[in-house]
């Protein structure tokens, strides 16, 4: 097809963008179409284009020129680098050919067959042909799918998915060395992955075996990547379907004060070698610099600071029916932020923000408090680079009449979040993990800092009964502090992830490389067991229980990933 002058609507944002198109190809019901250095799928649906995913094709090819399904039924992109002629591979990440014929601003052809391909185009007025045998197929296997580029910054774990024996995932161990309770069927935790590089990565991570399948890369994002959130995991089919998968809606955050809101389906296909397929369709993204733009008296305003970044993301459901949750994100220029998400991830918007921390802001995180006979409290944790904690009560903060959220200070600026409902000074220095737990005393509250050291205290929340709340307008829970306690020298570095497994055992991880247990409920903290484990730089730490057979599992992510299993 040769190169067309049309014009689409790319992605999904509340401004309609203009970009020249100039490769088309159908692939069942979706197109694909690039400009920009990327290449868009667009959905057809009701006689419409519905923007599906964005993604970008390899580093330094700004012009995309075309998009060809070539005889294996994989995709490649044509493009242009500098003076060269590159056929890329989406799939294995690689150029398959690359051709020096003096950049893009001229006449050329490109065909393709099992047999071979060729390449014509115009070059001081003689038409040049390169041929090459082959075609754009490739017979050589893949000795490691690809992950990152560049240091991970955030590890999530999504679900898990149940495979029968007729599934048989690939084993890279020998049988005498297989987990114990690996017989049966198969489970596969799906995990996902953000980077220094932009990128956000869907892995399947078999239980049984030491292998770690990349499912689907994610490249909307035009800076880092350092947090994710997850929320409405289910199944495709719903609750009755028997058939293996899993959904989710993920929301990405970071540098450029950028967010994204995208779904993710994974699905059965006994063609790949982790027999399963993820498919990502975006729904949504919110920029700082975009809604100042929006502001009809800017010119007053001073701009939000473009180098912003979100540092952490929490999700905040709500009770209230027909409400989105909220997403509460940590944010360099020392704001706490709260973003609604509406219409099943379709709409992001910024609602309200705080400076309370007058800091850059590490780390968010929240949780519930349910009481009988009294509502669900919803209850946001926010740690700052002094060391500090705040608690903040979001229960009402979307009521009528509520006195969580202020008005701004000028019209079409967000709401202002009122003040803290505690202040806990735990650390001398940043917090840079942080973690909570119901309990029947209250709520164990455990955080790490770059001093090396960690703080648990139980936190209570009491909430004041309708008899003696008469008169006032809704009833503020009160939060103090039962027991505290602190383990100055945990580790000899950061202490960048931590996670309470259960009211009476915890797991850290620091920079020190070492991956340390502790018993609770009986005073401090004690030292359980600890390893050493080979990735530097451990940035962030999940851990989530398996089976009894299995223990718990922790992945860390820093420079590269590591999964430990630990048997109680």
């Amino acid at each position: 097809m040769d190169t067309l002058e049309d014009y689409v609507w790319p992605r999904a944002t509340s401004e309609l963008i203009l970009l020249p198109v100039t490769g088309l190809e159908c692939v069942g019901e979706r197109l694909l179409a690039g400009r920009d250095g990327a290449y868009y799928q667009l959905f057809v649906q009701g006689g419409q284009l519905q923007p599906v995913l964005r993604q970008k094709s390899c580093r330094g090819m700004n012009w995309v020129a075309g998009l060809r399904m070539v005889a294996d039924g994989n995709m490649v992109i044509l493009g242009f680098h500098a003076n060269e002629f590159v056929v890329w591979s989406p799939r294995s990440h690689e150029k398959l050919h690359i051709v020096n014929c003096g950049g893009g601003h001229r006449s050329w052809a490109f065909s393709d067959t099992e047999a071979a391909m060729a390449f014509a185009y115009l070059k001081d007025g003689d038409v040049m042909l390169y041929r090459a045998l082959g075609g754009c197929t490739r017979p050589h296997v893949i000795l490691r799918e690809s992950l990152h580029g560049r240091e991970i910054t955030c590890v999530k774990r999504v679900g898990t998915i149940t495979l029968g024996p007729e599934f048989e995932v690939p084993n890279f161990m020998q049988p005498d060395h297989l987990e114990p309770g690996s017989e049966g069927p198969s489970l596969i935790d799906i995990v996902i992955t953000c980077s220094e590089d932009t990128t956000i990565c869907v892995l399947a991570l078999p239980t049984a075996t030491g292998s770690a399948h990349a499912l689907t890369a994610v490249c909307n994002h035009i800076s880092s990547v350092r947090a994710v959130a997850v929320w409405g995991v289910g199944t495709p089919g719903g609750p009755q379907d028997p058939r293996p998968g899993l959904t989710a809606h993920v929301v990405s955050a970071g540098g450029r004060a950028e967010m994204h809101c995208f779904n993710i389906m994974v699905t059965l296909d006994p063609s790949t070698p982790s027999c399963l397929a993820c498919h990502v369709m975006h729904l949504s993204s919110h920029r700082l610099d975009e809604y100042w733009d929006r502001q009809r008296n800017r010119h007053r305003m001073v701009k939000v600071d473009p180098e912003t970044r979100y540092m952490c993301l929490a999700v905040c459901e709500l009770d209230s029916p027909g409400l989105g949750p909220l997403v509460a994100a940590a944010c360099s220029d020392g704001a706490v932020r709260l973003f609604l998400l509406q219409d099943s991830g379709r709409r992001l918007q910024l609602l309200a923000e705080t400076f309370h921390h007058k800091r850059c802001v590490l780390k968010v995180h929240s949780f519930t408090h349910e009481a009988p006979n009294q509502r669900r409290r919803l209850f946001l944790c926010s740690a700052a680079t002094d060391g500090s904690l705040a608690f903040w009560d979001l229960t009402t903060v979307l009521d009528k009449g509520s006195t969580a959220l202020e008005p701004p200070a000028d019209p079409g600026l967000p709401y202002r979040l009122s003040p803290p409902c505690l202040t806990v000074q735990a650390h001398s220095c940043g917090v840079n993990s942080l973690h909570t737990l119901p309990t029947r005393a209250g709520h164990l509250v455990a955080s790490g800092s770059e001093d090396g050291s960690l703080h648990i205290f139980v936190l209570a929340v009491e909430v004041p009964e309708l008899e003696e709340a008469v008169g006032v307008a809704e009833l503020v829970p009160q939060l103090h502090v039962l027991e505290e306690y602190s383990v100055p020298c945990a580790h000899a570095a950061h202490v960048t992830g931590l996670q309470i497994l259960s009211p009476s055992l915890m797991v850290s991880a620091s920079i020190d490389q070492r991956l340390t247990f502790w018993r609770l409920g009986h005073g401090e903290p004690t030292f359980v067991n600890s390893t050493v484990y080979h990735v530097p730089d451990v940035a962030d730490m999940d851990c989530w229980p398996v089976s009894p057979e299995f223990g718990h599992r922790c992945a860390l992510g820093g420079q590269g990933l590591e999964v430990y299993n630990w048997y109680d």
